[in-house]
C-alpha cells in the first residue's frame, strides 16, 4: 500500500515538472516571437539575428532583449546594444 502511494505522488511530482518545463518552453517561445514582432515594425530582421533569438533559452536574456527591441529605432540600434 505504502509503495503505490509513493508512485502516485512521484508520478504527480513528475507531471509538475513537465507541466513546468513545458510551460518555460512556451514562455521563451512567445518572449521570442514578441521581441520578432517588435522589430518587424522597424525593419527586416537579418537571418542570423532572427536565429539567435529564437535560440535563445534564457528567458532573463529575453525580457531584457523585449524591452530593448521596444526602444531600439532601427534593427542597428538594437543588434548593437543585444
Amino acid at each position: 500500500m505504502m509503495k503505490k502511494q509513493s508512485l502516485r505522488l512521484s508520478g504527480k511530482m513528475n507531471m509538475r515538472k513537465d507541466f513546468r518545463k513545458e510551460s518555460k518552453k512556451e514562455s521563451v517561445a512567445g518572449k521570442a516571437e514578441d521581441i520578432l514582432e517588435l522589430l518587424e515594425d522597424i525593419g527586416t530582421i537579418p537571418e542570423e539575428v532572427r536565429e539567435k533569438i529564437t535560440g535563445e533559452i534564457d528567458l532573463e536574456i529575453l525580457k531584457k532583449w523585449h524591452k530593448l527591441a521596444a526602444k531600439s529605432e532601427s534593427i542597428d540600434e538594437f543588434v548593437s546594444k543585444m
